[in-house]
């Protein structure tokens, strides 16, 4: 994907904790890794063998916070996936909705943030939305 390595280097250049967190197969997951060969930037990975339910629930993204050792408020998921919208939403975790592979931004529009390509991504803009997402939630409770 565009923009990819870019983008995972300058969060973690940043301090970003970084996570992949999927309901597909390990081997999945392990080819992704491998191909982007950024792996040793990841502080969590969470697959299909580490869960018991899939997306829309939340408890994929909640495992990897935990992995990252994050309260998941001060989260972002960034998904290309309708149900990984809901998802990130049911953990409290800000969201970004990638419109890509066909999926439309209308279809994403759930999500907080919706960019049609990564490099429409940084840390500060990444920052400045999971702020304002707990700035919300704070101004809820």
């Amino acid at each position: 994907m565009p923009g990819v390595g870019q983008l995972l280097e300058s969060l973690h250049a940043a301090g970003f904790g970084l996570a992949v967190g999927s309901s597909g197969p390990p081997e999945n997951v392990d080819l992704i890794l491998d191909r982007l060969a950024k792996r040793g930037l990841f502080g969590g990975i969470v697959h299909g063998m580490d869960v018991t339910r899939g997306k829309p629930d939340p408890q994929v993204f909640l495992l990897a916070a935990d992995r990252l050792g994050i309260p998941a408020q001060r989260c972002a998921v960034v998904e290309d996936a309708p149900l990984g919208i809901a998802a990130a939403k049911a953990a409290g975790m800000a969201s970004v909705g990638l419109a890509s592979t066909g999926r439309t931004r209308t279809m994403l529009a759930a999500a907080d943030l919706t960019v049609d390509g990564l490099a429409e991504l940084s840390p500060t803009i990444l920052r400045n939305l999971i702020l304002r997402k707990l700035d919300t939630a704070d101004r809820t409770e």
